[in-house]
């Protein structure tokens, strides 16, 4: 059970102060506190000192009381006053290189353009670049909530919950890799999260006990209560480049030679045990009954005056508290709006990933084949039309099925980044854009760009069909009038029911049809509900995928009911990335293969023999395997160039620990993994674990030929 603490100021200086003196007797109790001593380098550290006198160091900006930028840009906090007193043990100085948040500072770490953090975690995805020196203070991770909840779970028990994480920082890691199973919102910075949680908008938010403390009291926020139990310590370190070794063990020197006392003001200089609150003395008493007594006639008036005042306050304060109070309860009714939308959706989502495997294989065959019998066939013959159409009706089928996982939170979209007014362009001259203006002639379509570039992450895939179900329905709403497509930035800096403060590109999406009645406004974005007659002119999909599209890019919707028409707004937070550069295009004959050895594995007896004809017809020599223990015991008589596994083969092994087998005997074995859902979590294992790719089916004849070439081409041989 946890053991919940409610804010306030005197019990939290107090338990922040303990942790801090914790970390103090752990620091003198180190070898090199007793006394200072002088330092004695290595011949090699000193060579090391004299090729880099000047180390540049990137902190945290918003980090305190660790460390910060304060309004000045002067470096502060603990770790700045410990930099400080390393510069006078050591023959170093440190350049302070101010960068405006935590993920450029580790952007540029990675770079090299940077070569130091002052105060860190160490964590697997930092180790793999950055090395750590011995922590010199510590903090438990805490749980924080909202004082009104009566019970909170164990971090184990948050599957379902919103909770929130800094970006970046390594409760944010900790969280991913512990605990993937609870939805994380990832906020800008510490602020905002503890904001999130007190408006009630997130269920909870993980962070060190130190920043907590420090910006409950400093932004004044007092319904919060918090759990220490998270199993999680905060061993706060400071990390170097990995390429430079010397450099670590120069500054564990240097703190081992700080003496106890050094430490000491340290940490008194940003931690105090208690605060005094003031108090009149008896003789303060005495002086003003005396006086009072003398004064009672102009006291009276003076209190008369004050109490009207008081009056007036008092109440403008109840009409604030009034308002906020109705403010609350609207942005609760969102909220729960919100999750009734989001629990439906993930209903669908559960839905459709238990009939993706099966109708994926069912699809891979029609599309599949159709592409062999259109190669066999002479190309003025009128079969060609034919398989040609079934090809086609196959890759619709399987967009439908990727509508439906679209619905679920475990969908994940490869992204880029890319420009909103581009995108827009590429859709308007789009093949379904010029049907759809035949089909409604009387509709005008414009398009207004705004003037300058707007950069987002996106998968242009998801975006464009989100486009397209807004241009459809707007279409289809008006039959004669105008549809307005315009694209323009937003800058939000007051948070929202549905949205975080920040830079976002927005597209817009009016008409001039109807409108939507308002009793069918709260429904729009549900799975299947449609006004449309269902077959004929839409699945009921269109407006749930372009809602869970924009939730997936951490965006928001807002819908508006003008005079005449609606306009829909799709929000997307900006990137100051740079702009992805295409894939080249391969020819079809860059495809064959030179007979390299290739085993399917796969439970579906039709999708094998699939396999088998296409990577044949490419020039390969195919073996299949029904399931993964018949592929190892393959392996063990026979070598591969190339492994092909299906991801659900039931029931025995999962293409994951099929290939983690094979890699204990064949540690350079290359594969591919090919299934027909999403790219989950044991596909995102099997990546790390090496393999190669991840091709979803149903494939065509190029789409499992270019899969395979460039895993070839990629991999060393075995």
């Amino acid at each position: 059970m946890f053991r919940l603490l409610k804010f306030s100021p005197e019990p939290w200086a107090t338990l922040f102060s303990t942790v801090f003196f914790l970390s103090l007797l752990l620091c003198l109790s180190q070898p090199g506190a007793a006394a200072e001593k002088r330092i004695g380098f290595t011949a090699e550290e000193q060579r090391w000192l004299e090729r880099h006198p000047v180390v540049r160091l990137a902190p945290d900006p918003d980090f305190p009381p660790l460390e910060f930028m304060d309004g000045d840009g002067v470096y502060r906090g603990i770790a700045a006053d410990f930099i400080k007193l390393l510069e006078e043990k050591l023959p170093l100085r440190f350049e302070i290189v101010r960068l405006p948040n935590w993920n450029e500072v580790i952007s540029q770490a990675k770079s090299r353009k940077i070569d130091m953090f002052g105060a860190a975690v160490p964590t697997p995805q930092r180790l793999e670049f950055m090395r750590f020196t011995k922590p010199y203070v510590e903090f438990p991770a805490v749980v924080v909530v909202r004082d009104s909840a009566e019970r909170f779970p164990t971090l184990s028990e948050l599957k379902g919950k919103r909770v929130a994480v800094v970006s970046n920082y390594a409760d944010h890691e900790f969280m991913r890799e512990a605990h993937p199973r609870i939805p994380l919102e990832v906020m800008p910075d510490i602020s905002s999260g503890l904001r999130q949680v007190s408006f009630g908008k997130v269920d909870a938010m993980v962070l060190n006990l130190a920043s907590a403390s420090y910006y409950i009291q400093k932004d004044g926020i007092s319904n919060l209560k918090v759990t220490e139990d998270t199993d999680f310590v905060f061993d706060l370190s400071f990390a170097a480049r990995s390429d430079w070794p010397e450099l670590i063990s120069v500054i564990e020197k240097g703190m081992a030679a700080l003496t106890a006392e050094e430490k000491r003001a340290v940490l008194n200089n940003w931690i105090s045990l208690s605060k005094s609150s003031w108090r009149p003395s008896r003789l303060l008493i005495s002086t003003s009954a005396a006086t009072g007594l003398i004064l009672i006639l102009g006291v009276f008036l003076v209190w008369n005056r004050s109490l009207h005042l008081q009056v007036r306050e008092r109440t403008k304060a109840l009409e604030n508290e009034l308002s906020e109070r109705l403010r609350s309860e609207q942005e609760k009714a969102e909220l729960q709006l919100q999750v009734l939308r989001a629990k439906k959706m993930e209903a669908i989502g559960v839905l459709a990933g238990g009939v993706a495997h099966d109708l994926n294989n069912i699809l891979a065959g029609a599309v599949g084949y159709s592409d062999l019998v259109m190669r066999k066939i002479p190309k003025d013959s009128n079969l060609q039309h034919y398989f040609r159409e079934i090809r086609e009706s196959g890759r619709r089928a399987a967009a439908v099925v990727a509508d439906l996982l679209t619905m679920s939170r475990d969908t994940v979209a490869n992204r880029e980044i890319a420009d909103l007014n581009s995108l827009v362009c590429e859709y308007m001259a789009s093949a379904e854009q010029r049907a759809l203006s035949l089909r409604y002639p009387d509709v005008e379509f414009r398009v207004h760009y705004a003037a300058e570039r707007l950069i987002f992450s996106c998968s242009p895939t998801h975006f464009k069909k989100s486009l397209m179900n807004l241009v459809i329905n707007a279409a289809e709403a008006t039959r004669k009038g105008t549809v307005k497509i315009h694209t323009d930035g937003l800058t939000l800096a007051v948070p929202s029911a549905s949205s975080a403060p920040g830079e976002y590109v927005r597209l817009s999406v009016t008409d001039t049809g109807a409108g939507i009645a308002d009793e069918d406004l709260e429904h729009i974005f549900e799975p299947f509900y449609t006004k449309k007659k269902l077959g004929h002119s839409g699945t009921g999909l269109g407006l749930a995928v372009v809602w869970n599209t924009v939730r997936e890019h951490q965006g928001f919707v807002e819908v508006k009911c003008l005079e005449q028409g609606t306009r829909f707004e799709l929000n997307f937070p900006a990137s100051d990335q740079n702009l992805s550069v295409g894939a080249a295009v391969i020819d079809d004959s860059e495809l064959q293969g030179r007979g390299e050895r290739i085993l399917v594995v796969d439970d579906d007896v039709k999708i094998r023999q699939l396999a088998l004809r296409l990577l044949q017809d490419l020039g390969y020599r195919v073996a299949t395997a029904s399931s993964g223990e018949a592929a190892v015991e393959y392996l063990k008589n026979h070598r591969v160039d190339l492994l092909i596994l299906d991801m659900l083969m039931e029931p025995g092994m999962n293409g994951f620990e099929t290939f983690k087998a094979v890699k204990a005997f064949l540690p350079r074995q290359k594969a591919l993994i090919a299934s027909g859902f999403s790219p989950g979590q044991d596909v995102q294992r099997a990546l790390r674990l090496g393999i190669g790719a991840y091709i979803k089916k149903p494939y065509t004849r190029q789409e499992l030929g270019l899969a395979v070439k460039n895993e070839l081409q990629h991999a060393d041989p075995i």
